[in-house]
């Protein structure tokens, strides 16, 4: 249904169904964001989206609008506008972009290049203010029931993953919570966020092929294995020497092609597998560079939390977590710094100089998001430290957690205070570590 705002020389400023608005342009990711921690910190939309009055294609916005999309709104403030008064300006001299092309990208696909186009209006576009609540922040609630028709409605609408507070470390000044990531389905890992927001914008774009390549170190590899057995499509995964050799098992148990890479980190492998992808015509997701890894983080994971909080009155003072494709820790921090500012400290965990934990890598090996954001601290955990962090909350809290988990853990345990409210991202259980834990333990002299 369309609400209108207001009427302001003959254009009709009215609210949309965001999902009937169409978006011709692949947007940039780093230029929208500054747009949408502008929304979030003020609360407001203070220009509409252009759109073609026949069509709703999107002629001018296309940063508001990614935005909004990301802050997860059913609604949109739009101008609509008669094609007579747009002239396009072609950036591209080999291919002149037309407006019927923009209109076709909107409506059909693919989606133009950004900035490959400019557009000059007719008319006057005056500034508006439309508050988000006014815009239908869509709810984050789960069904109650969780019944789900397929496995791809159980991952994305079982959410939000668990936030449960650790008893054992928090006191009356004190709330320690973790976000619990093994709950999702496919890898029981927070990979099977990244997984899924990869296979579906390569789908939704059209280059998703009958074959997916990629880099992993177990828990992508699954998640976008399970997802493309979903889809009819196969895996190829690439995995570091130093991984765990229980993952080759439960990557084969899923039908992917596994092929062990002579090299320490997952991301020394993806020049090799971006070679072999183009080579073979295989479609290489890439969740180092692509932009769908931080996305899922900022519409859904970051705001659980905030929302999670809220439900028991609070809001977090720290939130710590680890440093591996720097995804999810950078979406929180665009987040909470965006809508608190630094009120909340967010804290990143890496390897210590030298060590290995599987998930988690130190920052001078290249992260691409963590450059547009900042974290008040970044922790130093050896491997042996975070093994301990896994046995202390599994003795306290009975939670067997994965080793980065673990590394969250220690580096809370070395800068928390005695008050304020802490978040941990826990990004998956224990279970596929046994083999770090049986040489744990060996080390002790107890096996």
């Amino acid at each position: 249904m369309v609400i209108t705002i207001v009427m302001y020389m003959d254009n009709m400023f009215s609210l949309l169904d965001i999902s009937e608005v169409k978006q011709p342009v692949k947007a940039d990711l780093k230029s929208v964001i500054p747009v949408y921690s502008e929304i979030l910190n003020e609360g407001v939309v203070r220009e509409p989206i252009v759109v073609e009055e026949t069509t709703n294609v999107a002629l001018k916005g296309y940063e508001t609008l990614e935005a909004l999309n990301l802050l997860s709104v059913e609604k949109v403030p739009v101008m609509k506008i008669d094609r007579s008064k747009v002239e396009v300006r072609s950036l591209h001299t080999v291919s002149p972009v037309r407006l019927e092309d923009i209109l076709i990208a909107g409506l059909r696909g693919p989606k133009l290049p950004y900035n490959s186009f400019k557009i000059q209006i007719d008319a006057q576009i005056p500034a508006l203010e439309v508050s988000l609540s006014d815009l239908n922040v869509r709810d984050i609630k789960r069904s109650n029931l969780r019944v789900y028709y397929d496995t791809l409605e159980l991952l994305y609408k079982d959410w939000p993953t668990p936030l449960v507070r650790l008893r054992s470390f928090s006191s009356a000044n004190r709330d320690v919570w973790a976000k619990l990531e093994w709950a999702n389905p496919y890898s029981n890992s927070i990979k099977d966020r990244v997984g899924w927001s990869m296979m579906m914008a390569a789908l939704e774009d059209g280059i998703l092929g009958d074959i997916i390549y990629e880099a992993t170190s177990t828990n992508t590899g699954i998640a976008i294995t399970a997802i493309a057995n979903l889809l009819g499509k196969r895996t190829k995964l690439f995995l570091p020497k130093t991984i765990q050799r229980a993952s080759d098992f439960f990557l084969k148990v899923l039908g992917a092609d596994v092929i062990r890479l002579p090299v320490g980190l997952t991301v020394e492998a993806i020049g090799e597998v971006d070679a072999r992808s183009k080579t073979d015509g295989a479609t290489h997701l890439n969740q180092f560079e692509n932009d769908a890894n931080l996305k899922v983080h900022l519409k859904y994971t970051a705001r659980e939390i905030d929302e999670q909080l809220k439900s028991v009155g609070l809001k977090p003072d720290c939130i710590i977590g680890g440093l591996g494709t720097s995804g999810h820790m950078s979406a929180i921090s665009i987040y909470f710094k965006s809508k608190y500012g630094s009120s909340v400290k967010v804290i990143s965990v890496q390897p210590a100089p030298n060590e290995v934990i599987p998930g988690i890598r130190r920052i001078e090996t290249g992260m691409k998001w963590i450059h547009w954001t900042e974290f008040d601290q970044i922790v130093d955990v050896t491997r042996r430290e975070a093994i301990e962090g896994v046995l202390a909350v599994a003795r306290k809290e009975g939670l067997i957690i994965g080793l980065s988990a673990g590394a969250v853990f220690s580096a809370f345990n070395r800068i928390a205070r005695d008050e304020g409210v802490y978040v941990l991202i826990f990004p998956d259980s224990g279970y596929k570590y046994s083999e770090q834990f049986e040489e744990y333990f060996r080390g002790l002299g107890e096996f």
